[in-house]
């Protein structure tokens, strides 16, 4: 479990699954994504997501949750490069509730944490719809910077839209986010490695 000050981010669980599900058949949250909704056949759902979580060793799947066990989102790191020292991240704020309160940056810190200092990575990107600006806000003041744009990348709702590229470098976090504690005050444990 990887722990933040207002909430934690756990692996997922099979009896996340209708949680997990109820925000992918919204087609407000999945256009935050840049995806039609469903994102997934509902027959192929489950085993879409049991096929992903067993890639640990290159990618990390978890559920964010409130401090008191309220779930409102997912967040996770794929393609994770040991020579590079590299993932990409990606973050999705499922419930109403969790938006526009901070959760997502505080999600964030608490998951390059873990990337920079438990699993020694020192580059991270993501991407992002460009017209998402309240996640573009929030990615900047984890420390993200543009690197640049992907052009008309996606197709959804009749139009193409472009996607902004960002990433952290390991040191840029440190700065940001002060030197690293000692592994334990970030709230993992084993089992998440």
């Amino acid at each position: 479990m990887i722990s933040g000050e207002r909430l934690r981010l756990r692996p997922i669980r099979r009896s996340d699954l209708p949680i997990l599900r109820a925000w992918f058949d919204d087609p407000e949250t999945t256009r935050f994504w840049g995806q039609p909704a469903p994102l997934v056949a509902e027959d192929l759902f489950e085993t879409d997501l049991a096929g992903r979580f067993r890639r640990f060793d290159e990618a990390g799947y978890f559920m964010t949750e409130l401090n008191d066990g309220t779930p409102i989102g997912r967040i996770e790191y794929e393609r994770l490069d040991p020579i590079a020292r590299s993932a990409e991240v990606m973050i999705l704020i499922g419930s109403e509730e969790g938006r526009g309160r901070g959760f997502g940056t505080e999600a964030m810190v608490a998951l390059l944490g873990y990337l920079f200092h438990q699993r020694n990575l020192y580059r991270v990107s993501l991407s992002v719809i460009a017209w998402n600006e309240r996640a573009i806000r929030s990615y900047q003041k984890v420390g993200f910077v543009e690197e640049g744009r992907l052009r008309d990348d996606l197709f959804f709702d009749g139009r193409y839209h472009d996607q902004v590229v960002m990433s952290i470098l390991r040191d840029e976090f440190e700065a940001r986010w002060s030197a690293p504690p000692a592994p334990q005050s970030w709230g993992v444990k084993e089992s998440c490695r």
